[in-house]
C-alpha cells in the first residue's frame, strides 16, 4: 500500500439526530450498484459496507457507508478520506463508523499509528472475531514500510484471518504473523457465538466457529446470531463452507423398520406376485427343523475330516453303525 497520510478537514460535519428525509439511503443499503466517485461496483463486502479500488487522489464523503462523494452531501455526510481515495484506513474508518457507530476521527498519520491513537470505544485484543480490525506491521507480508496497512476481519482461522481491505480492494486470506495489532470496537459483542463466523449456519458442536450450545443451529448474519434452532434429533456437522443443519426427526414407528424377522417392503413386481403352491411333502422329505431356542445357544464346531470337509467323518461313522448291526446279528 502507498505511503498514506490523513488530511482532516477543520470543521468535521457530524451526524445530526434529525430525521433523514425520504430520499436519504439507510445505513447499510443504496440506491444505485455503483459507488458515485468512480462509477464502479464494489470489489467486495462486509457487513453491508462495500470496499472499492482506489480511482485517484480524492477526499471521500459519505452518508450511510456505501454511496460516496468528492464533497459533502449534506448535514447527514461524514468524510472518511482527506485526500488519498480508497485507502485501507479510509475502508477502516468507514467500516467501524457505519457498522459498530466509533467516530470517524481518528486522526492518524499512517495505518499502523491506529494501534495506539484510537476512539475511546476502541481496546487493543488478542483474541480478535469478525468485525475487529487487524492492524499490520509495516513491511510485513507485503504491507508499506512506513504507512502498514489495516483491514476489517471476516473470519478468523488457527494461524489465518479473512480480511477485506482497500488499495488494494477485495477479500484477502493473511497469515496473523503480519498483524501488528487487533483493534475492537466495544459495540461488537464478541459474546455472541457468530462473532467469529461467516454467514451460514453451525451447529453448537461444529469446530468451524467460535462455538455455541450443541445440537442447536445457529443462523449466523453479519457476525449477529439472527435465530437459534434446537435440533430434537441432533445436529449434522457438515464439511467447511457448507452449512450445518438439523436432522429429521424419525416418524413414528420408524425404531420397528430393523427389527428382527420384519419383511423389507417392497414395490417391485416380483414381490407383490403371488406365491406359487406349496409341494406336497414326500416321505423322503426331511423333517422340519426344530425352532431355535429363545435363549443364548452355543454354536459346537463341526466335525471335519482331513481336508476339511464333513464328508469323511459322516461316511465313517455310518460304517462303523453298519460293523456295529451285523456282529449284532451274528451273537443273535
Amino acid at each position: 500500500m502507498s505511503a498514506k497520510k490523513l488530511v482532516w478537514a477543520a470543521a468535521i460535519v457530524v451526524v445530526t439526530s434529525a430525521c433523514a428525509s425520504a430520499t436519504d439511503d439507510p445505513t447499510g443499503s443504496s440506491s444505485a450498484e455503483v459507488d458515485y466517485i468512480c462509477n464502479q461496483s464494489p470489489k467486495a463486502t462486509l457487513d453491508g459496507i462495500p470496499a472499492y479500488s482506489w480511482c485517484g487522489n480524492t477526499n471521500v464523503w459519505t452518508d450511510n457507508g456505501v454511496d460516496t462523494k468528492t464533497s459533502s452531501g449534506g448535514s447527514s455526510w461524514v468524510e472518511t478520506e482527506g485526500g488519498y481515495g480508497y485507502q485501507c484506513v479510509e475502508y477502516a474508518v468507514r467500516y467501524f463508523y457505519f457498522h459498530w457507530n466509533v467516530s470517524h476521527n481518528w486522526f492518524v498519520g499512517y495505518a499502523k499509528d491506529m494501534c495506539g491513537t484510537h476512539p475511546a470505544d476502541v481496546s487493543v485484543t488478542s483474541s480478535p472475531v469478525h468485525g475487529d480490525l487487524a492492524v499490520f506491521t509495516p513491511g510485513a507480508c507485503g504491507a508499506d514500510a512506513t504507512a502498514g496497512h489495516v483491514a476489517a476481519i471476516d473470519t478468523v482461522g488457527g494461524s489465518t484471518i479473512s480480511v477485506v481491505q482497500e488499495n488494494p480492494a477485495g477479500t484477502y486470506t493473511w497469515n496473523k504473523s503480519c498483524v501488528a495489532c487487533y483493534l475492537h470496537a466495544s459495540a461488537n459483542n464478541s459474546s455472541d457465538p457468530c462473532s467469529s463466523a461467516a454467514d451460514g449456519l453451525y451447529c453448537g458442536q461444529s469446530t468451524q466457529w467460535k462455538g455455541g450450545t450443541p445440537d442447536v443451529l445457529y443462523d449466523c448474519e453479519g457476525g449477529v446470531t439472527k435465530s437459534k434452532t434446537t435440533c430434537t434429533a441432533g445436529c449434522e456437522v457438515e464439511p467447511p463452507g457448507t452449512s450445518d443443519e438439523c436432522k429429521p426427526v424419525p416418524e413414528a414407528g420408524d425404531a420397528d423398520d430393523d427389527a428382527p424377522g420384519d419383511a423389507a417392503p417392497s414395490t417391485s413386481e416380483d414381490a407383490m406376485a403371488p406365491l406359487p403352491p406349496a409341494a406336497d411333502a414326500s416321505a423322503d422329505a426331511p423333517p422340519p427343523a426344530a425352532p431355535a431356542p429363545s435363549g443364548c445357544a452355543l454354536a459346537l464346531p463341526a466335525k471335519t475330516g482331513l481336508n476339511g470337509s464333513t464328508a469323511p467323518f459322516a461316511l465313517g461313522f455310518l460304517a462303523l453303525t453298519l460293523l456295529r448291526r451285523r456282529r449284532g446279528a451274528r451273537s443273535a
